[in-house]
């Protein structure tokens, strides 16, 4: 039976922190990781492209794909994705506390933020995100729900993004992502123990179903003393 691309990632993962591919070594040939790994072909690049975003490996045209020197120890957050943290920490514990799950009359202000009519019904979900039982990140969402009718405590406590696709099915088209510094307040700092006034990043995303619907707008601020946040480019 395949294995899911998530528990590839962090199965290789590990393999690479050991050092079993040396300093800037190759990794095995997609046949040799789909053998090794009973899966197919498309979860093979899965895994290796969260791998890829998350700063761990590099993709070298007509070569292979490598480890990159120096960064197999690094526990980065990609910015430039849109899989859900779920799957961003893939391979490790990720778990949510939910703080509030509510269905609310959107405001002028949320209506403008979700691309809705004032009034429309709009889920409300705060969350604090633990990776490995240790809390990273402060989460607060809001979802229409003309695009998801149905939420509950289980939902929120598990992947939303996985939810969407899995149980919705809906198909994810892009996101617009904007990080800045804000200045922490009470509530944030005590749940990521930190203290109030504090600096920390701060990621605002809105995610895009592939019709251009909205599906979710998004904060996320991230404890600085645990989150690095990293993005890929291309120099063509």
């Amino acid at each position: 039976m395949a294995r899911d691309y998530r528990v590839i990632v962090g199965h290789l993962r590990s393999r690479i922190e050991a050092g079993e591919f040396g300093r800037n070594g190759k990794l095995p040939t997609e046949e040799q990781l789909m053998e090794q790994y009973g899966s197919s072909r498309y979860g093979i690049r899965k895994a290796l492209g969260v791998l890829a975003d998350t700063g761990v490996v590099f993709a070298m045209r007509g070569s292979g794909v490598y480890v990159r020197d120096g960064r197999e120890n690094d526990d980065y957050m990609p910015i430039n994705s849109m899989r859900g943290l779920s799957s961003e920490y893939a391979g490790r514990k990720v778990e949510s506390i939910v703080r509030e799950l509510s269905l609310l009359r959107a405001t002028p202000d949320i209506a403008q933020q979700l691309r809705c009519n004032e009034g429309d019904q709009v889920w409300k979900v705060v969350r604090i995100r633990l990776i490995d039982g240790e809390p990273r990140f402060y989460e607060r969402s809001w979802f229409p729900k003309d695009v998801v009718p149905y939420l509950d405590l289980r939902i929120a406590e598990g992947s939303l993004f996985g939810y969407a696709r899995n149980v919705l099915g809906l198909h994810f088209g892009y996101a617009d992502k904007v990080f800045e510094v804000c200045e922490l307040d009470a509530d944030t700092a005590k749940e990521l123990g930190l203290e109030e006034g504090q600096l920390a990043p701060c990621l605002s995303t809105d995610a895009f179903l592939d019709s251009g619907r909205l599906f979710n707008s998004s904060v996320t601020i991230g404890d600085y003393r645990k989150v690095k946040f990293f993005a890929r480019s291309s120099v063509d």
